[in-house]
């Protein structure tokens, strides 16, 4: 049993001291590489060794560029279940965790649910279930000791009064609403051109008209990748620490 700490004093830290992600959604349209940006955090020291837990079958091709990764099915909600059970009471030494993807997870956990006796004709029952199931299953993720990185699908929502369409994380149910309060990061990869006009991937963090995300660092708007055809993990990271970094120098100035 840990022994613990003699006072909460002892794991006060600098708020510019928390430059780590603890969990993030990278969500998008299929095929853009969402599960090839996650994976690449096998390339940062802080956050590797990674683990997929492949639940939609997607994680195919990710040996090609990043060989170093693991990936576990979880092609069933008790598969899933049990691994993640064994990510938060064992010893693993993985530093990165991704779930690919979140839509398909709560697919087979509403399935789940309607077969529960006590949920037989109670369509409410069955929601709430799935409700509490994806928030709690988000929640804990993010307080674990390593990066969690949901993988998710796009949706696209449009306002009856105004007909505003806006591109949002796929989640089913009343979750929708809570789950996106839960991690550091949510952006939507997409596909742009650069200065010579080829096609090249960048995350959607910040500001946008129609699509919705978030983060918590005050990154720019757009993540643009640093080399190759789209942005990494590294690329995420280095933001973060040059958005820090930019206020230190301007609280010296003050």
């Amino acid at each position: 049993m840990a022994k613990e700490p003699a006072s909460f004093l002892a794991g006060v830290s600098k708020a510019t001291a928390v430059n780590k992600i603890n969990s993030a959604i990278i969500f998008g349209e299929y095929g853009t590489g969402k599960t090839w940006l996650a994976a690449s955090a096998d390339e940062i020291a802080d956050y590797s060794p990674v683990l997929i837990v492949d639940i939609e079958g997607s994680a195919a091709g990710v040996g090609r560029k990043y060989p170093n990764v693991d990936i576990v099915v979880a092609d069933t909600h008790q598969k899933l279940e049990f691994i993640k059970n064994e990510l938060l009471t064992k010893e693993h030494g993985y530093k990165t965790v991704i779930f690919d993807t979140l839509n398909v997870a709560q697919n087979r956990a509403e399935e789940h649910f309607r077969k529960l006796p006590e949920n037989a004709n109670n369509k409410f029952g069955v929601w709430a279930d799935l409700k509490k199931w994806t928030i709690d299953f988000t929640r804990e993720m993010h307080h674990a000791d390593f990066l969690a990185i949901f993988i998710a699908h796009s949706q696209v929502d449009k306002d009856e009064n105004t007909g505003r369409q806006t591109v949002t994380v796929k989640i089913a149910g009343a979750a929708r609403t809570d789950v996106p309060a839960v991690p550091d990061l949510i952006g939507y990869l997409r596909f742009d051109t650069d200065e010579d006009g080829n096609p090249i991937r960048v995350l959607q963090v910040g500001r946008s008209a129609s699509i919705i995300t978030k983060n918590r660092f005050g990154l720019p708007d757009v993540i643009y990748p640093s080399d190759g055809e789209g942005p990494t993990i590294f690329d995420i990271q280095k933001a973060i620490l040059e958005v820090q970094d930019n206020g230190k120098k301007e609280e010296k100035v003050a």
